[in-house]
């Protein structure tokens, strides 16, 4: 009986083939660490290229971006948060082995989630998200993502100030800091975070909270993951409603009046909370920008690979109020395009808006203070950027996108205990950006990188000689080879690393899991 095969399933037979034919690696470091990990019950979690391949294949697949694609040695999937005690004890005790940990793995720089010559610490099976009505605490696992957290808590009438992208996981921004819709009124999402249930390198469960280890409570808001393995995050609630949200789309011709409005509504954020926004410069085909506009596109049509440069504001009226006088004169930009404004809700948006996925990645972020001159230099930087890498690699996606940062933002932290960005620090509101390239060429990644971080070096000097420099770096944002903990001030880094010596005394995480931004390479303060 013939059947149909389609090219999805000739790829995962390609797969499953190669997995059968790799050989396990013959190191002994390996082997002692897969014995160990037997040793501790995790057997039926344990998955490497010769055995449970198509467990451990679909896993390295599972990873948003190619970037993080390594293949380490073994994948080790813990069930609870014991089990992640089990696993990393088995592992510490392991001389010469490296692990990485991956809670959503959407952090796309290579070596951030994922190893080659380790193992991976992998808690996508930890992903559930509870409710209790009676403290309006919602408890969320690492491995989730922000979709899955939405859709549940809906559900039940309530909401938390989490990821702005579907695809974002857990773990990974709340651990970051995590700049959330409701910024302009709660602060980050690490701001509401009331408890955190931790491993430490030794295999202790411990919580951190006001009251129970509030030194490492407070480092775990923006200090990443310097300090144990964050296995469950008690976050504050508020009830769920419909917003107004959208996307509205202009010509780089609109850009100017684009500025004036970003500019003002930045201002504007001191007094008034009720709207998020994003200014996104972006080009890409004409199917991929109309993905990101939730515009149905017909699969089986081959893509056109002709960059269009459009500007997306994304837009967000908190209240679900439609003639909102935040975003009156964003709505006023002559010449829209196309408008999706409607009234929705915030786990339908995420799970709409969702970044082109199955490419390499670059992404570099910058602060700088909000000055007209520096914008125009941004975009006018993006603008070779685009041709540069887009004559290379055809196809690709190129973004620029402006976000307010205003001293509130700082304010709001504070009101709630505090975090580790010391942004109350800064007296002048600021822009924060974040430069995105997207390709599938082969070597795409080794031709765009030099060319992409000499253009964000270009527009860093240019802040600086206008003394619009900000010396804060948001890490959820930046590359590997830029420093954002060395920049969240000197009382802040001297309580990190207090904390890592009190919290990690043999510098587990500092040593022995290579990836992420680690406190012990950041300069003491004099």
């Amino acid at each position: 009986m013939a059947f149909a095969v389609n090219q999805d399933m000739v790829d995962r037979m390609r797969s499953v083939s190669a997995l059968q034919a790799e050989a396990e690696s013959e190191s002994d470091v390996f082997k002692a660490a897969i014995k160990h990990l037997q040793e501790a019950g995790l057997e039926e979690v344990l998955y490497t290229p010769a055995r449970q391949f198509g467990t451990y294949s679909e896993r390295i697949g599972s990873y948003w971006s190619l970037t993080p694609r390594a293949r380490p040695w073994a994948i080790v999937q813990p069930r609870n948060t014991e089990e992640v005690s089990k696993a990393l004890k088995a592992l510490v005790k392991t001389n010469g082995c490296q692990f990485a940990i991956r809670s959503g793995g959407h952090t796309c720089y290579p070596g951030s989630n994922n190893i080659v010559d380790g193992v991976t610490i992998d808690l996508g099976l930890m992903s559930q998200t509870e409710y209790n009505p009676e403290t309006k605490l919602a408890s969320i696992r690492p491995g989730g993502q922000w979709t899955g957290v939405y859709n549940t808590l809906e559900k039940l009438g309530v909401m938390v100030a989490g990821g702005r992208e579907g695809l974002v996981g857990v773990g990974g921004l709340l651990t970051g800091g995590g700049k959330t819709y409701y910024t302009c009124r709660v602060g980050f999402a690490c701001d509401q975070v009331v408890n955190y249930e931790v491993v430490l390198a030794d295999g202790t469960i411990t919580n951190a909270n006001e009251s129970e280890n509030p030194d490492l409570f407070r480092v775990l808001k923006g200090g990443s993951s310097n300090f144990g393995i964050v296995t469950r995050f008690d976050m504050k609630t508020f009830p769920a409603h419909d917003v107004y949200d959208g996307i509205v789309t202009f010509p780089p011709s609109s850009g100017d009046a684009v500025i004036d409005a970003f500019i003002d509504f930045t201002k504007q954020l001191h007094v008034v909370d009720d709207a998020h926004i994003l200014a996104m410069w972006v080009s890409m085909s004409q199917r991929d920008i109309a993905m990101l506009n939730g515009i149905p596109v017909d699969p089986a049509q081959p893509p056109d690979l002709t960059m269009v440069s459009m500007i997306n504001m994304i837009m967000t009226q908190l209240d679900g109020v439609e003639a909102s006088p935040s975003l009156e004169r964003f709505m006023n930009v002559p010449n829209p395009i196309n408008n999706t404004m409607k009234h929705t809700t915030l786990a339908k948006k995420v799970a709409g808006f969702l970044l082109p996925s199955n490419r390499e990645d670059i992404w570099f972020s910058l602060n700088y203070k909000l000055d007209r001159r520096i914008i125009a230099k941004n975009v006018e930087v993006y603008d070779r950027l685009v041709k540069d890498i887009g004559e290379r690699s055809p196809g690709c996606v190129i973004q620029m996108v402006l976000q307010p940062f205003p001293t509130s933002f700082g304010k709001h932290s504070t009101e709630r205990g505090g975090n580790m960005f010391g942004l109350e620090r800064f007296k002048d509101d600021s822009v924060l950006i974040i430069v995105a390239v997207e390709g599938s060429t082969p070597g795409f990644y080794d031709m765009a990188f030099p060319i992409f971080k000499a253009a964000v070096d270009e527009i860093e000097d240019y802040a600086k000689s206008v003394g619009g420099d900000f010396e804060f770096r948001y890490l959820n944002y930046c590359d590997g080879s830029q420093d954002p903990l060395s920049t969240y001030g000197p009382e802040n880094i001297r309580k990190m690393k207090d904390a890592a010596a009190k919290f990690d005394p043999t510098g587990v995480f500092q040593t022995k899991v290579p990836g992420g931004f680690k406190i012990s390479k950041v300069k003491t303060p004099e």
